[in-house]
C-alpha cells in the first residue's frame, strides 16, 4: 500500500500523509469532527482523557480521529501547539512512523489511516487518524459494572504481547490500562504510541532498565483504579508471561 504525502493548496502550511487504497480516494474531511458530524458520520467519542478523540466511518471503515494536545501544566500555556523542527519530526508523522512499522512486524497495534501537520509560523498542530480496534481497554474492564474482569489467561496474553513490543525494541512512552484493549475472543492489543521510539533492549537482563520502566508504570496506573485485590493476581502473572517472552527473545 503506497503512503502519500500532500501539500494542499489551504492558505496555511498543511501537509497531509495516508494510505492510498485501491478504490478509495482520500477524504480531507476525516480531520475535522465537526465536518464528520454534519455528515452524521461520528459513532462515538472516548470517554477518557482529554476530550480530542472521535470514532467515526468512512468508506466503510471504522476510523479513530486523534487531535494532539498537551497534558500537565504546560497545557495552561499552550494547548495544542508544538514547535516545528520539521515535518517528519512532528508528533502526527512520527506516531504514523511507529505504527506503520509494528503494523508491518504484524504486531497488534492501530494499522495508520491519515494524519495531517498545519504549520503556523514557529509552531504547528496535528492529528492522527487510525483504523479502529475491537474490544474494551483493560481500564473498562476493570471498572466498568458490565464488562467482566480479565481472567489469568487475559492477563498473560497481555504479558506475552507487551514482551513481543519490547523485543521489537519499541519503547511506549505511557504503557497503562488505559492503552491496553481486549477483544471478546482473548486477543490483546496496545494503542496510544504518540512518543514511543525504537531502540536497543537493556543490556544484560532484558527485563530492566526501559522495559522494566513500562511496566512499573502499567502497576502504577493499575493503582489508581482499583485496589490490589483486583489485579494484583492478574498483575503477578502479566509480569511473569513478560518476563518469560523477553527472555525467550533476548540474547546477551
Amino acid at each position: 500500500m503506497a503512503v502519500i504525502t500532500e501539500h494542499p493548496a489551504t492558505g496555511a502550511g498543511t501537509s497531509w500523509r495516508y494510505c492510498q487504497e485501491a478504490g478509495r480516494k482520500f477524504d480531507p474531511r476525516v480531520f475535522d469532527e465537526e465536518q464528520l458530524m454534519a455528515a452524521g458520520l461520528v459513532t462515538g467519542a472516548a470517554s477518557a482523557g482529554r476530550g480530542n478523540t472521535f470514532f467515526f466511518t468512512s468508506q466503510g471503515q471504522a476510523l479513530v480521529l486523534r487531535h494532539y494536545h498537551r497534558g500537565g501544566l504546560v497545557r495552561h500555556l499552550s494547548r495544542d501547539r508544538y514547535v516545528y523542527t520539521g515535518l517528519e519530526r512532528t508528533r502526527a508523522c512520527r506516531e504514523f512512523a511507529v505504527l506503520s512499522k509494528l503494523c508491518e512486524q504484524g504486531f497488534p497495534a492501530p494499522r495508520p489511516y491519515a494524519c495531517r501537520v498545519v504549520r503556523r509560523g514557529l509552531l504547528y498542530t496535528a492529528s492522527l487518524v487510525t483504523h479502529r480496534l475491537d474490544g474494551r481497554t483493560l481500564a473498562e474492564r476493570l471498572t466498568e459494572k458490565t464488562s467482566a474482569p480479565p481472567g489469568l489467561a487475559a492477563w498473560r496474553a497481555m504479558g506475552d504481547t507487551i514482551a513481543g513490543l519490547h523485543a521489537l525494541g519499541c519503547e511506549h512512552a505511557d504503557l497503562n490500562a488505559h492503552n491496553i484493549m481486549l477483544d471478546e475472543h482473548g486477543s490483546v492489543s496496545i494503542i496510544d504510541f504518540d512518543r514511543a521510539r525504537f531502540r536497543s533492549l537493556p543490556s544484560g537482563n532484558a527485563d530492566s532498565g526501559w522495559c522494566l520502566a513500562n511496566i512499573r508504570r502499567l502497576e502504577r496506573s493499575l493503582a489508581k483504579l482499583s485496589q490490589p485485590q483486583v489485579y494484583a493476581e492478574g498483575f503477578a502473572a502479566l509480569q511473569q508471561q513478560w518476563r518469560n517472552g523477553l527472555g525467550a527473545h533476548h540474547s546477551p
